[in-house]
């Protein structure tokens, strides 16, 4: 039992490492991110997460762009997993001052 126990504080460990290192990513730890621009503009150097996943090329017109970072493919993964990316994209389309 006590195997698993140091197991599992191991495997704990790991995924600290991990996610800190993720954050020091994401706070621009190798500069890559400044390259990008303000979010929704057009991303020359990669693809956003929707257009990533669909393996398409993101267009400037692209509606997933300003809410899937490229960065961040899980969250474009979960939702499409749920809703499909033709009904994501038309609920992005819908302008709630209509």
């Amino acid at each position: 039992m006590s195997t698993e126990r140091e197991r599992s504080e191991e495997i704990g460990k790991k995924i600290k490492r991990e996610s800190d290192a993720y954050n020091h990513h994401q706070m621009g730890g190798s500069g890559r991110r400044h390259m990008l621009g303000p979010p929704g503009t057009l991303n020359t150097i990669t693809p956003c997460a929707a257009c990533k996943l669909l393996r398409r090329r993101c267009a400037q017109e692209c509606p997933f762009s300003p809410y899937f970072s490229p960065h961040e493919p899980q969250k474009f993964a979960s939702v499409h997993k749920v809703f499909g990316a033709s009904n994501v994209s038309k609920m992005l389309m819908v302008n709630p001052n209509s």
